[in-house]
């Protein structure tokens, strides 16, 4: 939202002095860029929705029946708040397979400020290697990412090796954190 915000003052409301440019630009390229803002934040939203239901379903976790901020799931007792995302933009995927909790620490600190919280997250990152920028297509390989998630869940345990020290705004927090990272 606040990307496609910025994007309409600087390319539109700030860039045309004449209302007739303003309208012809509008009908020429916005309704585009906005058509496809709205269709990649919709296949973002449902393969989400999607991915954590599935989560929900194994017997190892028990998801929560009410909406409860920061708590989507329970797994081996401890609540975790699920986090379906991509590997950020220049981290390095190679180091991020192989330092998964220093990834967790990096997504911690470097959330937006409007977003923090400090709960306990399941990471679930999805990562072609060989192309990151075509990370969001793995979404849509659903046999492929529910497995992976299965013998995720099928193999791990939470213990104290899972809590990391991180800080935002200058204070110090503690949380417990888990990272799948699905790969092709």
């Amino acid at each position: 939202q606040g990307q496609l915000d910025q994007k309409i003052q600087a390319e539109y409301v700030r860039r045309f002095v004449r209302y007739d440019d303003l309208l012809n630009n509008v009908k020429a390229k916005l309704h585009n860029d906005v058509s496809n803002y709205v269709i990649c934040t919709w296949f973002n939203h449902w393969t989400t929705v999607l991915i954590e239901e599935h989560i929900s379903t194994h017997p190892k976790v028990i998801p929560t029946i009410k909406n409860i901020k920061g708590i989507d799931i329970f797994f081996d007792g401890q609540p975790f708040d699920l986090k379906v995302t991509y590997l950020p933009r220049d981290y390095n995927p190679i180091y991020a397979v192989e330092n998964p909790k220093e990834l967790a620490i990096w997504m911690y600190e470097n959330q937006g400020a409007q977003r923090f919280g400090a709960d306990n997250r399941l990471f679930v990152v999805l990562l072609d290697k060989e192309n990151p920028e075509r990370s969001w297509e793995l979404k849509r390989d659903f046999a492929f990412v529910f497995q992976k998630i299965d013998n995720f869940f099928d193999e791990e345990t939470v213990s104290k090796n899972d809590e990391i020290v991180f800080t935002f705004g200058k204070r110090t927090y503690t949380a417990v954190t888990k990272v799948l990272i699905v790969t092709k």
